[in-house]
């Protein structure tokens, strides 16, 4: 699974020696399961971290875009994370949360931005430009997140291997997107193998889980009318 940087205000680094899953058994309730991915708290325990948030105004327009991409990078590779990126955005847009991400336009400067490095699973991380980033030894991929005192998202970096296998892309991509909303634990559950995104032993989610979709609902509660 990917590994989770998080670097608080460009300084503090969460290691890449840290678990970022916890362990449970059976259904959690949609209480349980989103407080276990935005704070890491166990089920009925406290949170190990401070939730963090995009800010509301950032968060109603989130913008995705990708970094200059290698010539080395395999083009079809390319195309395939291209699509998976697109995939993951109407995931994420459907759920119902107060969250609308979109492919960055001409001039935008991305909120989150999605690197396709030549390297391969186990290498370390170059040719990014970010601390905390380069030297880092990936596995499928690696998301990094920044944000303020205010426990505010800042900004969000996506590192995506090339010899990623293809039935996984669209299953990591999907993944490292809706932790960069600020889900950032993992959990590791044989029920939610194939029920969640956030499966630490499975990348064969495609679609974001009914449980995935409530956490982003409660992390970014749907404005009423």
């Amino acid at each position: 699974m990917a590994l989770l940087l998080a670097a608080l205000l460009a300084a503090e680094v969460a290691g890449a020696g840290e678990n970022d899953f916890l362990a449970t058994e059976g259904r959690l309730s949609d209480e349980d399961f989103h407080r276990l991915v935005a704070c890491r708290a166990p089920p009925g325990g406290p949170c190990a971290l401070d939730p963090i948030r995009w800010p509301p105004e950032v968060a109603r327009d989130l913008v995705v875009g990708f970094a200059p991409v290698s010539s080395a990078y395999p083009s079809e590779m390319i195309g395939r994370m291209t699509a998976a990126v697109d995939h993951a955005i109407a995931e994420i847009n459907a759920a119902g949360a107060a969250l609308r991400l979109r492919r960055a336009a001409r001039g935008d400067s991305p909120d989150i931005v999605v690197h396709l490095v030549a390297i391969h699973e186990g290498e370390a991380i170059a040719g990014t430009g970010l601390s905390g980033v380069d030297g880092q030894t990936i596995g499928a991929a690696l998301v990094t997140v920044w944000w303020d005192d205010a426990a505010d998202l800042s900004r969000a970096a996506i590192v995506l291997a090339e010899d990623l296998p293809g039935s996984d892309v669209v299953p990591v991509v999907l993944e490292e997107l809706t932790q960069a909303m600020g889900l950032m634990t993992d959990i590791r559950n044989p029920y939610y193998d194939d029920r969640s995104v956030f499966a630490e032993d499975s990348n064969s989610v495609t679609r974001l889980g009914s449980q995935d979709r409530e956490a982003l609902r409660r992390h970014y509660p749907p404005e009423t009318p």
